[in-house]
């Protein structure tokens, strides 16, 4: 009798130790997702330059191992810790990986205050790919239009959206090879959140067709009304893709219809928007091999992109996320010579307004 007394006190003791350490998350292994699967072979993806395999692996590599650290990790400081040591260009996919576990943390206890207070505002630097990073674990949920709707419901007003650009992103990514059909749920998607959701489709586009262009220029064409704002989710993966080969992105974009080009050309701003508060040094490194008239419209078109942002959330009008794009692409096409090239109006340029402000004031 003694003997069961000494391991039930010693089991005790081992459950004590476990939940007051955390190390009971270990239990969520089964959940991890394989990073040496996730390959651009193993997924039949058509990208075929070794550079681009070598990118893009590590990219699904990054983003596996973000979520694998955030539902297994004992602590907040431990996963924190591996999201710290990933390497500039690789760890805003890192980042998403996290906001993707976020849930499954939480034990599957999502509340929206939660995600902002415990994600966003501690690292708002990655906000962006936070959003995203949800909606992509909504999507493989296998949330309906309702249930997503819910989920947004209390997020920032303003890049909530993200949110459905995640969501587009994981059923053009995951079921769209499989059947056309697999883009369904994006289209029960209320008002602007079908088109946001399909900028996320368009995201996906350039990891499937990489090396194909014509090829995804043909499957966008099959969107009907809404391919501009694919096309627009083509820019933004192109250009965060490629900050440091930002030319690889300019020449993709010259593959783009003539009537996508306005939103091929907005993607890439809100990607160099993003890699800029990402990891400021970096990105003034990627920059500074770039030809000056190119920099200068990069430079140009981001502190458009901040102003705006700015003004619309200050405004507090409904569906700022809409009017932010819809101002900043009509700014470029007034200003800025495609894709990217230089400044075509350089006595209207707005006055220097730098990324890091917006960071500071959330």
């Amino acid at each position: 009798m003694g003997g069961w007394i000494t391991i039930g006190i010693a089991v005790a003791i081992a459950v004590a130790v476990s939940l007051g350490t955390g190390w009971w998350r270990y239990v969520f292994i089964p959940f991890k997702i394989s990073a040496s699967r996730m390959t651009v072979k193993r997924l039949g993806l058509a990208v075929t330059q070794p550079e681009d395999i070598d990118r893009v692996d590590s990219i699904l590599a990054s983003f596996a191992r973000g979520f694998n650290a955030m539902i297994t990790a004992p602590s907040q400081r431990v996963w924190r810790a591996h999201c710290d040591a990933q390497p500039p260009r690789y760890r805003p996919f890192t980042e998403e990986g996290v906001a993707m576990g976020f849930t499954l943390r939480r034990l599957f206890n999502y509340r929206a205050e939660e995600f902002e207070n415990l994600l966003v505002k501690t690292a708002p630097e990655f906000r962006y790919l936070y959003y995203v990073g949800l909606g992509f674990w909504s999507g493989m949920r296998g949330h309906s239009a309702d249930k997503l709707a819910h989920i947004v419901d209390g997020l920032d007003p303003l890049h909530r959206y993200l949110c459905h650009d995640g969501f587009g992103f994981k059923h053009a990514f995951f079921d769209y090879p499989k059947n056309p059909a697999g883009l369904a749920p994006l289209d029960k998607l209320d008002g602007y959140a079908r088109s946001a959701a399909y900028q996320g489709a368009g995201r996906a586009m350039l990891f499937l067709y990489m090396s194909q262009p014509e090829t995804m220029v043909e499957h966008i064409r099959g969107f009907g009304d809404i391919a501009p704002q694919a096309a627009a989710g083509v820019g933004l993966a192109a250009v965060f893709v490629n900050t440091d080969r930002l030319e690889q992105a300019r020449q993709l974009a010259m593959h783009m219809p003539t009537e996508w080009r306005d939103q091929f050309h907005l993607g890439m701003c809100f990607a160099l928007k993003a890699r800029s508060i990402t990891d400021r040094d970096q990105f003034e490194r990627d920059m500074a091999h770039v030809d000056a008239p190119i920099r200068e419209a990069v430079m140009a078109s981001i502190r458009e992109c901040d102003r705006i942002e700015l003004l619309v959330r200050n405004d507090g009008l409904p569906d700022g996320y809409r009017r932010w794009r819809d101002r900043v692409s009509e700014w470029m096409a007034g200003h800025i010579e495609y894709p990217l090239a230089a400044i075509t109006q350089q006595s209207a340029a707005p006055k220097p307004h730098t990324a890091a402000s917006v960071t500071k004031r959330g």
